[in-house]
């Protein structure tokens, strides 16, 4: 997306909930990680849709309630609880559903809802987090890597050997070293660039 705000610029838009083209960019930044997260905690592709749109409304109704403070409250962490609780919630309703008769046992859960079991769910959403920016930040720079430094960056990614990318490019080692260091360091950059507005 070309006209990127900065995250508390793209945020404090958001707050004004009639700014449809702030919400919309918002979307296109945070959909696809939203929707990776709620599956890897274990809810089936069909109802991940669902749940996604259902994260994202309550993101826009609290949003205005939201307060970015630098170094002690960042958005991710805030939006990761609101993911879990969706999900939580989205669990033990299909729980109640599936067998009335664990409604004991469901109660001890509306009473301590840290026992919920959902595995390790913040280093989930961390690392899910850091791939998602990494592809972000591919999609951003990919344009400039055109032609051979481009192709032999791919290459390496996809874990062929030195020798294989310079048979297949017709390229010296060095260069092949080259090629990849300066997209490392260009895409390095922009992971940075990015985790520091979107996070």
């Amino acid at each position: 997306m070309e006209n990127f705000n900065t995250r508390q610029t793209l945020i404090s838009k958001i707050r004004n909930q009639h700014d449809d083209r702030s919400w919309e960019e918002f979307v296109y930044f945070y959909e696809r990680y939203i929707f990776v997260v709620i599956n890897k905690m274990g809810v089936n592709y069909q109802d991940c849709e669902d749940l996604v749109q259902k994260v994202l409304l309550v993101l826009w109704e609290k949003l205005p309630e939201f307060e970015y403070i630098p170094d002690k409250c960042k958005f991710r962490t805030w939006m990761n609880s609101i993911i879990r609780n969706v999900v939580v919630g989205f669990f033990r309703k299909s729980k109640r559903q599936r067998n009335d008769l664990e409604r004991a046992s469901l109660q001890k859960l509306n009473e301590n809802p840290n026992e919920f079991d959902i595995p390790e769910i913040y280093d989930l959403a961390e690392s899910e987090w850091k791939l998602h920016i990494a592809n972000l930040a591919w999609e951003n720079i990919k344009d400039e890597f055109t032609g051979k430094a481009g192709d032999c960056f791919m290459r390496f990614s996809e874990g062929k050997t030195v020798d294989e990318i310079c048979i297949d490019l017709d390229i010296k080692k060095n260069t092949a070293y080259v090629f990849r260091s300066r997209v490392q360091e260009k895409l390095h950059r922009e992971i940075r660039r990015l985790d520091a507005e979107l996070s």
